[in-house]
């Protein structure tokens, strides 16, 4: 038996987040009644085919006086559209979870209009393919309440994962940063590269790089326009910081700075594996990092040649700019 038993649920938008979402309630409720709406049809469709929806709606209003819970799972710039649409239909009873990116613009709109209803966001840090066993933020709004605050504890708990209580504005500013910086670096990536007349052919031989640098952009247009709107002054913050990165490294290269340069790849190449491992990038290395200094039980952590980096057990032989010589 799971926590939604006998529940009537409205999931809009029918994506790889919503769909999995409805999968995983019904399979664990057997009484629960979802609803399901996409503004492409065939997604909604395929997701009444497989049995992951109960119903499959014609509309934002089509059953939303019934329902107790409303769960969104549309591009942030859908959800004003939305919640003017229901306004006046959905019960003042009904909670509603929002999943979408930015978080700052839902909480106000839905402080104009849908006062009545509490409101709550998630985020869930998606680490593998399946939606079970992940980190999931909790964003509390301004209409917040209790009632709000259980049913995402209970969804998480649903969802096989782990509550992370996060404040809204920090989640944003999170958001601007991994998901609408990659998209707007991306865009003028593909940009830049267009203006070279043989870069379509060089595409044939190394489409591998391409797909890696391009690869933000493999989303749908609507949900990267919205995910740099809905957040636009964040958004504006990290492009003037990252101009800043830049300019700083185009001196050195025209300075030919060799040392430095060498220097920032090093540390960043550093900072990263501490992240990955949990470490906080601030704390010098020559602390204790990690707690056992073995190097056989480091490796069980972090790999044989990051155990070597950070135990510095061995001498390595090292080329002028510090990075370890390959022959």
């Amino acid at each position: 038996m799971g926590n939604f038993e006998k529940k009537k649920i409205t999931v809009i938008g029918l994506g790889n987040l919503g769909f999995n979402l409805c999968q995983v309630l019904s399979s664990k409720n057997n009484t629960l009644e979802i609803y399901g709406f996409d503004i492409n049809k065939e997604k909604s469709t395929i997701a009444k085919d497989s049995n992951v929806i109960t119903k499959e709606l014609k509309s934002y209003i089509d059953s939303i006086s019934e329902i107790e819970i409303l769960i969104l799972a549309t591009p942030t710039s859908s959800i004003y559209e939305i919640f003017e649409t229901i306004q006046d239909k959905l019960n003042a009873n009904a909670i509603i979870i929002d999943l979408c990116s930015s978080k700052r613009a839902i909480n106000e709109w839905s402080n104009i209009l849908l006062p009545n209803n509490e409101v709550i966001g998630l985020y869930p840090f998606i680490k593998q393919d399946s939606i079970l066993n992940n980190n999931w933020a909790v964003i509390s709004y301004s209409n917040s309440k209790n009632k709000a605050t259980e049913l995402a504890n209970n969804l998480i708990k649903e969802m096989e994962g782990l509550v992370v209580n996060v404040d809204m504005a920090e989640h944003d500013s999170f958001v601007a940063l991994t998901e609408a910086m990659p998209i707007i670096l991306a865009s003028n990536l593909i940009n830049l590269s267009n203006n070279s007349s043989s870069w379509k052919e060089i595409f044939r031989y190394f489409d591998d790089e391409f797909n890696k640098f391009s690869d933000p952009l493999g989303k749908d247009p609507v949900s990267l326009f919205s995910q740099i709107s809905s957040n636009n002054d964040l958004v504006i913050e990290w492009v003037k910081l990252y101009i800043n990165e830049l300019v700083k490294f185009q001196r050195l290269l025209e300075l030919n700075s060799e040392k430095e340069i060498a220097e920032i790849i090093n540390k960043t190449w550093e900072d990263r594996l501490k992240i990955i491992n949990n470490i906080d990038p601030s704390i010098s290395s020559t602390e204790n990092l990690i707690p056992s200094s073995s190097e056989n039980i480091l490796s069980l952590f972090i790999g044989s040649r990051a155990a070597r980096f950070f135990s510095k057990s061995k001498e390595i032989d090292k080329d002028k700019y510090g990075f370890e010589k390959r022959i």
